[in-house]
């Protein structure tokens, strides 16, 4: 497969982290982004675990973020896919996985997880987590 689409140009990336951090700062006094962010995901799927599937093939490389920041959401994993859809850093795949869901949420129904990321083949690829599919055991 040849991932060609959802791809973002790493300097509106590198753009929209810098303009973030600012905005954190005049807002919330601090700029630690990732953490800031890592903390709003974390009460999104806390709220709705199936909500994982508004970040699309980034959801892949933003778990593992999650994961090594001290959430624990499993191990399930498409290297794949995660290989294609990840930032140079942890804030960059956080951007990245936000910037898709923002497009997302424009144009899909809440809950879709099938996603063209080959726009030549024109085959669908499905986005499914089992560790987040599964309600979370108390």
């Amino acid at each position: 497969m040849n991932f060609t689409e959802y791809l973002f140009d790493k300097d509106v990336i590198s753009d929209i982290i810098h303009e973030r951090k600012k905005g954190l700062v005049t807002n919330r006094g601090f700029s630690n982004l990732l953490a800031f962010g890592l903390g709003v995901i974390a009460e999104r799927l806390s709220k709705d675990r199936l909500r994982y599937r508004d970040y699309g093939p980034y959801w892949w490389a933003l778990k593992d973020v999650i994961n090594a920041n001290g959430y624990s959401l499993g191990d399930q994993s498409d290297p794949l896919i995660k290989q294609a859809y990840h930032g140079d850093s942890d804030i960059e795949t956080l951007i990245m996985a936000d910037e898709f869901r923002t497009e997302y949420l424009k144009s899909q129904m809440i809950h879709s997880n099938q996603f063209m990321l080959d726009g030549e083949s024109g085959e669908f690829w499905t986005l499914f987590d089992i560790d987040m599919e599964t309600p979370e055991q108390k």
